[in-house]
């Protein structure tokens, strides 16, 4: 059953067996696999079915350093669907170094291994229509494909080119399972009903209520036996440190860690020259129909030989914003963005963002005469990727997921996924504004370290070192490194440890001290990987519904 929480009467007492705050993948999955399994579920969401701005405006915070992180607003989504509403749909699992505790990666270490969520990352696919869990190349690729290399002749002991990142469709969660929800008599979603308090017992170890919100003035109370927060990082964050009627510093803050080691993923590029061809710049497809895409970097036991994060490396086409391409695709793309009024990842407040060229913040129009001289001499490629972006992006439901072209310079541009080292001191904290139900909105504080940047150089240096030993190419231009955050990554501000004095949950992702209290987010996430979070958060929210049936039954 699917309400409008709008539509209630000023004041109402639902009762259930699990409480779940946040509609969007993790709250959807835990609710779908909770109902199938007859659990009394009540789901909480704080938007509708479809984008309105009253709603979004709950997101607004203050950020620090504007400079390097991007408004609170941006790249989340309050809907049913939550983000999966708008992502690109990337996925890859969390690699085995990723889970270690390394030397060279302070506060590093999981509770578990990879080995422990490998059932539920394949679990996950299901979800994702992202067919098998298979992400080697020689195990996802139809022959020839699987024989060839990335970037033909390039030989090093320290890289690898046999890992990919799949594609989902993109799924959206709340259009894909809102109706399979809605005719569940197992689970009652609440729509436009903001999660504004948690009220805790007097003693401070039970949640005893779910205090909601919703517009005209009506309230909400939740009565469950457990409760799971999964509005993610930020969200998740905010209600803990907001809900101080028993605990002063928040609920699970009694080491004031609620908040802090705030991880996004940052992004290096660096512009390649190779001397032959044969590169593998496109999308291929997987045995199961999969959208697909290669991915370079340095083997996990090189990374701890030498102290390096971890990342991918993928290839892109190179600026659009130099003609020096001779792309007439992209020469037209980066005219037609330099004419049209860009929105930003927020479509309500319609903002411009100018994202012209990688690293590029301008308006201005660069060697417009150039740039329409490619176009007029590359006409056949402008139209045959017109038709492509057409049938593959635009009709089909499996989607093509960016511009992809061969560049006729042969030039290319590695972009480089990679970690963010955990810091105590990046943090998210509440503010001294409120929101329209009198929350307390976020001030985030985001920070790197050194070992972010210096990680970053050393990986690209390794990939120009390779190119020019093997004799395939060099990096043609390595721009300083600059660490913007990631804007739509919200990680490790409750991170998941077996000591309460060094984390905020547990490794069933339990609050420490709250005997009914989990959370289902990337802020339970230790460390950050350099993969998009989505997958690891529904591969734990497919363990936390397992362990929260094993606790029912």
């Amino acid at each position: 059953m699917i309400v409008d929480a709008s539509q209630l009467g000023p004041r109402e007492t639902i009762h259930g067996d699990i409480c779940i705050v946040g509609g969007g993948a993790a709250g959807i999955t835990l609710a779908r696999e909770l109902g199938r399994a007859g659990r009394d579920v009540v789901l909480l969401e704080s938007g509708g079915k479809k984008l309105d701005r009253a709603a979004q405006d709950l997101d607004r915070g203050t950020v620090v350093d504007p400079e390097s992180h991007g408004p609170l607003q941006d790249y989340r989504r309050r809907r049913l669907g939550g983000a999966t509403t708008a992502w690109g749909g990337r996925c890859v699992p969390f690699d085995e170094v990723d889970f270690e505790t390394r030397p060279h990666v302070a506060h590093s270490g999981w509770p578990f291994g990879k080995h422990d969520l490998d059932a539920y990352y394949e679990r996950a696919h299901a979800y994702c229509d992202l067919g098998a869990y298979a992400y080697a190349v020689t195990d996802a690729l139809p022959a020839p494909a699987r024989h060839r290399a990335m970037i033909p002749g390039l030989r090093s002991e320290e890289l690898t080119m046999e890992a990919l990142y799949r594609f989902s469709p993109p799924t959206n969660f709340g259009a894909r399972y809102g109706d399979e929800l809605g005719a569940n008599p197992s689970v009652r979603a609440y729509l436009h009903a903001t999660a504004i308090e948690l009220s805790m017992s007097r003693e401070g170890n039970v949640v005893e209520e779910v205090v909601a919100a919703a517009p005209g003035g009506r309230r909400l109370s939740v009565v469950a036996k457990r409760y799971v927060l999964a509005g993610g990082g930020l969200e998740v964050t905010r209600l803990l440190l907001a809900s101080r009627r028993v605990q002063a510093r928040g609920i699970g803050n009694e080491h004031d860690l609620v908040g802090r080691f705030y991880m996004c993923h940052v992004i290096h590029h660096v512009d390649i020259e190779l001397a032959g061809d044969g590169i593998v710049w496109d999308y291929e497809r997987t045995t199961d129909g999969v959208y697909c895409q290669r991915t370079l970097h340095v083997t996990e036991e090189a990374q701890r030989s030498q102290g390096l994060l971890n990342h991918r490396a993928r290839v892109e086409h190179p600026d659009i914003a130099d003609p020096d391409h001779r792309s007439g695709v992209l020469s037209a793309a980066y005219l037609a963005k330099s004419f049209l009024m860009r929105q930003a990842a927020n479509p309500l407040w319609g903002d411009e963002v100018n994202v012209l060229s990688k690293g590029t913040t301008t308006t201005e129009l660069v060697r417009p005469v150039q740039h329409l001289r490619n176009v007029a001499t590359d006409v056949p490629s402008v139209i045959g990727f017109s038709k492509r972006w057409l049938f593959e992006r635009v009709l089909r439901e499996r989607k093509l997921p960016s511009v992809v072209i061969p560049s006729a310079s042969n030039r290319y541009t590695l972009r480089i996924d990679a970690e963010q080292a955990p810091n105590p001191e990046s943090r998210v904290m509440l503010g001294d504004e409120c929101d329209a139900y009198g929350l307390p909105r976020l001030r985030v504080d985001w920070r790197h370290t050194g070992p972010d940047a210096e990680s970053l150089e050393r990986t690209s240096r390794i990939f120009d070192e390779a190119l020019r030993t093997s004799g395939v190419g060099k990096a043609r231009w390595s721009p300083a490194v600059r660490l913007p955050a990631t804007g739509g990554h919200h990680i490790g501000t409750t991170r998941m440890t077996t000591d309460p004095r060094s984390g905020v949950v547990d490794p069933s992702c339990r609050v420490h001290g709250v005997g009914n209290l989990y959370i289902a987010s990337s802020s339970v996430f230790p460390t950050s990987s350099y993969a998009n979070p989505t997958l690891t958060v529904l591969a734990l929210a497919l363990r936390l519904a397992d362990h929260l049936q094993r606790r029912s039954g």
